[in-house]
């Protein structure tokens, strides 16, 4: 379900989330290099953040309108708490997005979180790709701060405040706008996307970004 532990064989841009799978079925593809090697993996960090703060987050609405559902049955008390059973799709679900996660974290170019390609400072801290064109660019500035280590010194060096800032007012937009609804010209409806009525919770999706994948991601780069 998740990648091989021996990634770097099999596709470079995914990261294993678990140790004891078999070895892939197809005879693997073969990748050019083009990240130094190395065996940085902060899935453990993803999984734990995502099924502890993130999962928690996502169902509250809809775990909320399934109690009141329920009450309104006569059923009450700890029975009120009865999921929908749908774990099937939700696991599906949980392993996309983990992957997605996972891929802007560690290598950066992730087409399920990414919304631009033309430059890729534009993604703001896209791990491990990004860390490195950053020190090919000017290997002096980082050398001497790697070779101490100075963890501050680097994490300066990379940190862009009004990139970040730039990628969080656009994931904002984006988010609001997916979770609007929109008239039958095509014109999206004012405020269809308040008062509890949105999609998707937009506050939740940037401080997602703000909280956990902006800084894991600078700690990636850093290591």
């Amino acid at each position: 379900m998740f990648p091989s532990p021996d990634h770097t064989l099999h596709s470079p841009d995914e990261y294993p989330f678990t140790s004891d799978l078999p070895p892939p079925v197809l005879k693997p593809l073969v990748f050019p290099e083009i990240l130094y090697p190395n065996d940085i993996n902060v899935n453990p960090t993803i999984l734990a953040f995502y099924t502890r703060d993130i999962v928690p987050r996502i169902t509250r609405r809809a775990t909320s309108a399934l109690r009141g559902s329920k009450r309104s049955k006569g059923i009450v008390g700890d029975d009120e708490y009865e999921d929908d059973g749908n774990y099937g799709s939700a696991a599906t679900i949980d392993v996309e997005v983990l992957q997605a996660i996972s891929k802007r974290v560690h290598y950066g170019i992730s087409p399920a979180l990414c919304y631009r390609r033309e430059k890729v400072a534009d993604h703001g801290h896209p791990g491990k790709f990004v860390s490195e064109s950053k020190f090919s660019a000017d290997p002096a500035a980082f050398i001497p701060h790697i070779l101490k280590p100075n963890r501050p010194a680097l994490e300066a060096l990379i940190t862009k405040p009004e990139v970040e800032r730039k990628l969080l007012l656009r994931l904002r937009k984006k988010a609001s706008m997916y979770a609007q609804d929109f008239n039958p010209d095509g014109d999206a409806i004012a405020n269809s996307h308040v008062n509890g009525t949105a999609k998707i919770d937009v506050d939740g999706v940037v401080e997602l970004y703000e909280n956990y994948i902006i800084p894991l991601t600078k700690e990636v780069e850093v290591r």
